[in-house]
């Protein structure tokens, strides 16, 4: 009866083993200095990190929200852990600033960012301003790194203005929240985005 078992199970604990050696999903686990570092033991740089004359913008969409207000709505506790996952990731990014809309799902979602990457205080903008705010702080941001806590909507419209390019990034799809963009650029028109899942 043991030999039977064996035979039975040892095609299957190979099997087992072999999916446990198939490496660990790509999703980014930190960032820091100038680098970007996977769970799969992976690591990209990310492009003019050192050129004083680029300037670095971290851009995620808000945290898994509750269905239950549909004007300022808290985070879930899966949002809650995503945004102190996002904290840690953020956590030796060096960045100069963190801004975020005024909605409580942004605010909370951006606190760990500023909270574990000792900034200043989150520095909120108006989505329906987000064009100007954006071409304002064009102007003063060379060599910044700075975190963005957007919507589904206004993520994708920074993007786009930035690239210049029409409309290359598309609405966030509803449930999807573990999307993180990477933007290196010199102003609208001259950027560089990476798009990696956290």
């Amino acid at each position: 009866m043991y030999l039977r078992f064996l035979l039975f199970a040892a095609p299957l604990l190979a099997l087992f083993l072999g999916c446990q050696n198939m490496g660990s999903p790509h999703y980014l686990q930190a960032v820091k200095g100038g680098q970007l570092y996977f769970s799969d033991g992976a690591s990209q740089a990310i492009p003019h990190w050192e050129d004083p004359e680029w300037a670095h913008f971290f851009c995620v969409r808000h945290a898994e929200k509750v269905k239950d207000d549909p004007k300022d709505p808290m985070l879930t506790a899966e949002g809650m852990a995503r945004a102190e996952r996002l904290g840690r990731i953020m956590a030796e990014a060096g960045l100069d600033s963190v801004y975020a809309t005024p909605y409580r799902r942004n605010q909370l979602t951006a606190e760990p960012v500023q909270r574990r990457g000792k900034t200043a205080p989150i520095v909120t903008y108006k989505p329906e301003e987000q064009e100007n705010w954006l071409l304002e702080l064009l102007k003063t941001s060379k060599g910044k790194k700075m975190m963005v806590v957007g919507h589904q909507n206004t993520i994708p419209k920074l993007l786009n203005q930035l690239k210049g390019e029409g409309f290359a990034f598309e609405n966030i799809p509803d449930p999807e929240f573990g999307l993180f963009y990477v933007v290196a650029t010199k102003g609208v028109g001259q950027t560089e985005i990476m798009e990696v899942r956290y």
